[in-house]
């Protein structure tokens, strides 16, 4: 597959790089050596890359054109933002004379025309492995409060807590953990942004210490207020952020713990990392933020309030933030409704009805909705998939629901799967009442979402939708799967898991295909989701996606995959069979992990990928250009 009329990324010719890559200056011994690299030579518009240096027989280094100031003698540097060419000098001075270096970055000019839809999945709320960057204040992410002996288990180590959450005695709190790296890299390289100075304050007096041995400097109580700020330092030689409070006055109340960069009172509620590397996405699906696997929510009186001291919670984030973080980013949402909860519910309580009620009273009425029933309920591993099935045997059996074995099948499995359906008409039918029926599939858009392995269940549930409420284009807006391509799981090297990796892709992509034809009978082998939308007058959409090195057991060589150039490859050419074979969103799987969490996008928000510049080019490309379909790819690199 060749796409035609491709945006052209041209380097500048005047900078000649020696074989190694770096643009350098040789010198005579003794003298100045400076090296200067970039991560990236070339980029799409508003993209970035990281700058490297390294100096010898220097005392000072001085940056510019592109930058400017006094570096060190050696270090790294992200330039993003990029909207045209740059070319980037280090100069070096030693006590036998300077040297330079310089290094250009080409920028491909603006798209004419409106760029290529892609959404992102966020991870979820947690002191664990964070990488996302959500809350300015951590405390909104902690663990939770534990007493002072266990500072790590809130679980089953809770110190006595007021009306409002807030400890009354002494207690410890872990804001950010990490866990391990497979390359055994330190933090300063999978994660600089931890570190630095943290400005804590809260109500109350204590002495203060860290287990892990961050340091608690400029400590200061004022009684008027009865407030104590001091600032906690973060270096490099620490491996996560915990505090513990002793000798408390009347316990600690309204705790926060600001990142780097932060001042004491900002008001700002999610970071300009996070901000920043939300704006290339069309839709933020917040299935993983929501808790949506396992929610033990039933009503809309147990749902998470805004008020809690932290948000990492079994029943998910406060939906005020989802509305919020929307509204800040300016992207349109995709939200997941509970399994647990009644959607037969008659009462003013009903949890949708509620819920439609706080969305079209607070977020920016200019933006979409998506909203799914829970998640994968057809996965087995999830316990919405078993809750479900017994509700829809009891449906059935008590003869609330007879239409999910319309057609005889008697068979309980396709009751439960049809019972998902069921549930997403009547969200529809909730969100109608609110917003009005002329809402549905324009700003409220409801996607059945089902197993990507066997498209023929999507179909049974758009059949039994026909047969039983009528056109499912008067419910539902979408389709889709999650078209994940995996590697194998025994790899021993780069080549073997690429060569898997592009296995795998070619595997799935005949499933987005319209190919064959769908005429609406019983097919059990060849329907795709596209051909189906076709047929039913729908979207076809990924709800997750992308590479999934999840399985394979060198963690290390599935680690060293994240970082090589085929990856940004493989990642575009996905997209562009996607979206060539005229698929609506892809909704990529997941902004930020932990190295060892191999779907993120991301390990810092800050240090671009090969999969975060794979995706900047896809949405900087404009959708026109991807216009072929095709079931097999061939390592080629559609846009450079």
């Amino acid at each position: 597959m060749r796409i035609q009329n491709l945006l052209q990324i041209m380097l500048i010719p005047a900078l000649v790089l020696p074989a190694d890559g770096m643009a350098a200056v040789k010198t005579a011994a003794n003298t100045p050596n400076v090296s200067l690299s970039a991560s990236q030579t070339s980029v799409v518009y508003n993209g970035a890359s990281t700058l490297t240096w390294n100096a010898a027989n220097a005392q000072t280094c001085a940056a510019s054109g592109g930058w400017s100031g006094a570096v060190s003698a050696s270090g790294s540097k992200t330039v993003s933002g990029l909207t045209g060419t740059q070319t980037y000098t280090l100069t070096c001075t030693g006590s036998k004379g300077s040297a330079a270096s310089s290094v250009s970055i080409a920028v491909a000019a603006k798209p004419a025309t409106g760029g290529t839809p892609v959404g992102i999945n966020l991870s979820g709320i947690s002191d664990w492995g964070d990488r996302q960057m959500t809350f300015v204040d951590v405390m909104k992410q902690s663990r939770g409060f534990a007493n002072i002996n266990n500072p790590w288990d809130p679980a089953t180590n809770p110190p006595p807590l007021d009306a409002n959450g807030w400890p009354t005695t002494d207690f410890g709190v872990y804001f950010i953990t990490t866990p391990y790296d497979p390359l055994n890299r330190p933090l300063t390289v999978t994660y600089p942004s931890m570190f630095g100075t943290y400005n804590l304050s809260f109500n109350g007096q204590a002495n203060i210490r860290s287990n892990d041995g961050n340091q608690i400097v400029n400590q200061v109580y004022t009684p008027t207020t009865n407030t104590t700020t001091a600032q906690v330092v973060v270096g490099p030689s620490q491996s996560g952020v915990d505090l513990e409070f002793y000798n408390t006055r009347n316990g600690v109340k309204n705790l926060k713990l600001l990142r780097p960069g932060y001042a004491f009172g900002s008001s700002q509620v999610f970071t300009t990392q996070l901000l920043n590397a939300l704006q290339p996405f069309s839709v933020i699906r917040f299935m993983e933020p929501l808790s949506t696997n396992g929610n033990p929510v039933t009503a809309w009186a147990g749902r998470k309030s805004v008020n809690d001291p932290t948000q990492q919670d079994p029943r998910g984030i406060a939906w005020e933030y989802v509305i919020q973080l929307a509204n800040a980013a300016n992207k349109d949402i995709w939200i997941n409704i509970p399994e647990g909860v009644d959607l037969t519910d008659k009462s003013a309580n009903n949890y949708v009805t509620q819920l439609a009620k706080l969305l079209k009273a607070n977020l920016n009425s200019k933006l979409h909705v998506y909203v799914e029933y829970s998640n994968e309920v057809w996965n087995s591993s999830f316990s919405q998939n078993a809750a479900n099935l017994n509700s829809a045997i009891n449906d059935y059996n008590s003869g609330a629901d007879l239409g999910l074995n319309y057609d005889g099948v008697n068979n309980q499995w396709y009751w439960g799967f049809r019972r998902v359906a069921h549930q997403l008409v009547r969200i529809s039918q909730l969100f109608a009442q609110v917003y009005g029926q002329t809402a549905i599939n324009t700003t409220i858009r409801p996607v059945f979402a089902f197993q990507q392995a066997q498209p023929f269940l999507t179909e049974d549930a758009l059949r039994y939708i026909s047969a039983n409420f009528g056109a499912p284009n008067k419910y539902i807006y979408a389709i889709g799967g999650a078209p994940y391509f995996p590697s194998g799981s025994s790899d021993t090297s780069t080549d073997g898991l690429f060569a898997n990796l592009q296995a795998g892709l070619n595997q799935y992509l005949s499933g987005f295909t319209g190919l064959p034809a769908y005429n609406g009978g019983l097919v059990w082998n060849g329907v795709t989701f596209r051909s189906m939308a076709n047929y039913f007058g729908l979207k076809s959409m990924s709800y997750e996606g992308g590479p999934d090195l999840s399985q394979e057991k060198n963690c290390a060589l599935a680690e060293q995959c994240e970082t090589d150039p085929r990856m940004n490859q493989l990642i575009q050419d996905e997209l562009a069979d996607f979206y060539g074979c005229g698929n609506d969103l892809f909704v990529f799987y997941e902004l930020a992990t932990p190295p060892s969490d191999t779907f993120g996008v991301y390990e810092d928000l800050t240090v671009p990928t090969p999969k975060s510049l794979a995706l900047l080019t896809v949405i900087n490309t404009p959708l026109a250009e991807y216009n072929v379909c095709t079931s097999t790819v061939n390592n080629q690199l559609l846009v450079q």
